[in-house]
């Protein structure tokens, strides 16, 4: 259990500090951002919107809690424009079987 405590709170570290914004663009400002941690160890949920029409949403919680078996579960999707002002999301999960990723095209 320690060890999923350890994997949640790197995972939110890294979460936190992770920019998608490339050196020659001006950093997207955060214009909405939600955190829910009221079942906190056993569970979490956020999501954030940008000024540049980026979001994400993710949420995680731990299967089988206080057994050999217990492990996180997360699933999320990602947004974001690219330079000619397509629109793109990538849905991911992760868990027993491993990191899943989707990435579509939406306009």
């Amino acid at each position: 259990m320690l060890f999923i405590l350890s994997l949640m709170s790197a995972l939110l570290v890294q979460m936190l500090g992770a920019s998608p914004a490339v050196n020659s663009q001006p950093r997207a400002q955060i214009i909405r951002y939600d955190f829910d941690t009221a079942n906190l160890p056993n569970s979490y949920r956020y999501h954030y919107d940008a000024d540049d029409g980026s979001s994400r949403t993710e949420h995680g919680a731990i299967l089988n809690s206080g057994t050999k078996d217990a492990a996180l579960d997360v699933a999320g999707a990602v947004r974001w424009y690219d330079a000619k002002g397509h629109l793109y999301q990538m849905t991911y999960k992760a868990g027993k079987r491993g990191y899943r990723t989707i990435i579509k095209k939406l306009s």
